[in-house]
């Protein structure tokens, strides 16, 4: 078998002499595996003196008060709306307590942890050190054993559940390597299902929508203008992984399918995180450019001429650990980084990458330096029920971060309707309705990340409700006749993580006691405590793309994302240009002024053997609010401090 250097190294005993922890040290269970793992089989012990990277994430502070502080700050009733914080204040905020640090430290030096070989994040919110299997067994009451992959062969340490001791599970959030063992990448929220080639000359006006959206018709739809200002600090920003920008498209585009017309030589900024690469022929023949160029074709032509970045992530060969959003999170926050606060073995990519790949990137993790935009459109999105609950609680955290400090993140809610299939491992991604599990027998409804947490903006799908565009929207239904996993519902649903925030409340309330779709407590979280999701939609089928010379309609809440994230960006300009600052997060002000859209009341998103939730007046959990009104929002942005 091959291992990675990263992961696991077999290596001698550490000189230094283990001490026995202390005997009347009492452990409790922090997390648990619940049910057996679809693609790994469990095969023998980990070797005592196998080398682990062990990361132990410190409770950070005030975290309780996070509500609180971003309310305070995107609150339309607030006094302090638009007063967003420095990235200082909000380290200083967030940073653990010292006590937390030297209680973790004080019980790893006890349990036989030499100090010397201990080391602290820039943030201080990581305690890292590499440690025997042994080490790590006795710390956290548990066993490591060797998984192997049923498809790849390859081979992991993982453990089914960890403990930790009574004193000290306060001040943890997780630690790792520990029960985790999909590192599974964001996936697009575009089916290669949806990608039609249509024959077409150019813009047609309003005439012919209903096969083909252009920016003609996304006008007429959301009643915004052209745009006629680009303020230096207010680029847009898109997030690609693993799919890249083919350039040589957008001069065709720009030619045939924007009015004003766009410049030949527009392209945006590339900032490459972690060996982020442009596109070549290669990825052109692998098809790997269909969802850059939906969402920088689809946003160019609504923003300019205000500009693009494309932040391209990570290098594509570094198989160990794909990664999820964790590593552009590094790129923008020094503190967040890999052995500096967010990363965690086994789920996050290493770099410099440790296979045996010449192509893999082999600088250091990119840790801070990147440029913030004051909006991001990510059209990618993961399993809630695949990630562990705190990974995920700690990154939602980070989001709530970008959000104090006035960006506003906007994600694509999925394609399956409740059923979430994002990853290409599980045909069948609904849940263990007792353990919430993925589970290929599945059928509980399976809410998506990062949509789920409360601090993002989560974007569902709609279409036109007939061939004009004065009949309005419903929410989108493409079904595939022959294959119902091909099915492209909106994605929406209840996370089983987070709670419901109080600028959702009332809307959800609304929701289950007017239209409760009626199923039971197994099927989803109908607590009435849970996050709901979408928030808003926009067309997401048939929207105009080139890709290598060739015209498409293509479908997916990829393209509602960036529809709506750019006209967050027009709404920036406008605050700007009035002297004002940006928007920051959304829902608050979006929850509360309802009016602003076009509200979509028809339609569903089956999945997992039942046909979803109902789209109904007000908010819903298959298109949110609905589809934004550019000039009802403006008014109320322009009226906010």
């Amino acid at each position: 078998m091959r291992t990675s250097p990263i992961l696991v190294a077999v290596a001698t005993l550490f000189s230094a002499a283990a001490v026995a922890a202390p005997s009347n040290v009492k452990h409790l269970l922090h997390e648990k595996r619940d049910g057996n793992p679809h693609h790994w089989g469990k095969r023998s012990r980990a070797p005592s003196a196998g080398v682990l990277p062990i990361r132990i994430g410190l409770r950070q502070r005030n975290l309780e008060n996070a509500e609180e502080y971003i309310k305070d700050v995107s609150d339309p009733s607030s006094a302090n709306f638009g007063k967003h914080w420095s990235a200082e204040k909000v380290a200083n905020t967030f940073a653990p307590a010292r006590e937390t640090r030297d209680g973790v430290t004080d019980w790893l030096i006890s349990s036989g942890i030499n100090r010397n070989r201990i080391t602290y994040s820039t943030g201080q919110n990581w305690v890292q050190f590499d440690g025997t299997v042994e080490e790590a067994e006795r710390l956290f009451n548990t066993e490591y054993w060797y998984y192997q992959h049923k498809h790849n062969g390859g081979y992991r340490i993982a453990c089914d559940s960890y403990s930790l001791p009574e004193h000290v599970k306060e001040h943890i959030d997780f630690a790792m390597p520990t029960i985790q063992l999909d590192g599974l990448k964001p996936i697009a929220n575009l089916d290669p299902a949806r990608v039609e080639r249509v024959n077409s000359g150019g813009l047609t006006g309003l005439s012919n929508c209903s096969n083909l959206i252009t920016i003609e018709c996304l006008r007429a739809l959301y009643n915004f203008p052209a745009g006629n200002s680009s303020n230096p600090t207010n680029k847009m920003g898109i997030g690609e992984w693993a799919d890249y920008l083919y350039e040589p498209d957008l001069p065709i585009f720009f030619n045939n399918y924007t009015t004003p017309r766009i410049p030949n030589n527009t392209v945006p900024d590339f900032i490459s995180i972690d060996g982020g690469l442009r596109a070549n022929l290669t990825t052109v023949a692998q098809d790997s450019g269909v969802e850059s160029a939906l969402d920088f074709q689809t946003a160019y032509s609504i923003i300019w001429p205000q500009q693009l970045r494309l932040y391209q992530v990570g290098d594509g060969i570094n198989v160990d650990s794909v990664g999820t959003f964790n590593i552009f999170l590094d790129a923008l926050d020094e503190s967040y980084c890999t052995y500096a606060g967010g990363d965690a073995p086994y789920v996050d990519p290493q770099y410099p990458d440790p296979n045996d790949n010449e192509m893999g990137y082999q600088g250091p993790l990119q840790c801070g330096g990147s440029p913030t935009s004051n909006v991001f459109s990510f059209s990618y999105g993961q399993i809630e029920g695949a990630l562990p609950r705190f990974y995920q609680q700690r990154q939602c955290n980070e989001w709530m971060k970008l959000g104090l400090q006035g960006v506003s993140v906007l994600f694509a809610s999925g394609d399956s309707g409740v059923a979430n299939r994002y990853n290409a491992g599980y045909p069948n991604s609904c849940l263990n309705d007792e353990n919430l599990y993925v589970d290929n027998n599945g059928t509980r409804f399976s809410p998506s990340f990062p949509v789920n947490c409360p601090y993002v903006t989560a974007v569902g799908a709609t279409f036109l409700k007939n061939s004009s565009i004065s009949g309005g929207e419903v929410a989108v239904a493409d079904p595939d006749p022959s294959n119902q996993f091909l099915d492209f519902y909106s994605g929406g649903g209840f996370s089983n993580v987070f709670e419901l925030p109080s600028y959702q409340a009332d809307a959800v309330n609304n929701y289950l006691k007017n239209y409760n779709p009626g199923y039971g407590p197994n099927v989803y979280n109908q607590s009435g405590n849970a996050r709901g999701f979408p928030d808003v939609a926009a067309i997401g089928l048939k929207v105009v793309t080139v890709f290598n010379g060739q015209t498409l309609a293509v479908g997916g809440t990829s393209a509602s994302c960036p529809i709506v994230a750019s006209i967050v960006t027009l709404l920036n300009e406008r605050r700007l240009a009035a002297g004002k600052g940006p928007i920051g997060f959304l829902n608050p002000v979006f929850y509360a002024h309802p009016e602003a859209f076009n509200d979509v009341t028809e339609g569903s998103n089956p999945g997992c053997y039942t046909n979803g939730f109902q789209a109904a007046p007000g908010w819903d959990p298959v298109t949110g609010l609905g589809s934004p009104n550019f000039e009802k929002l403006l008014d109320i942005f322009l009226s906010l401090p």
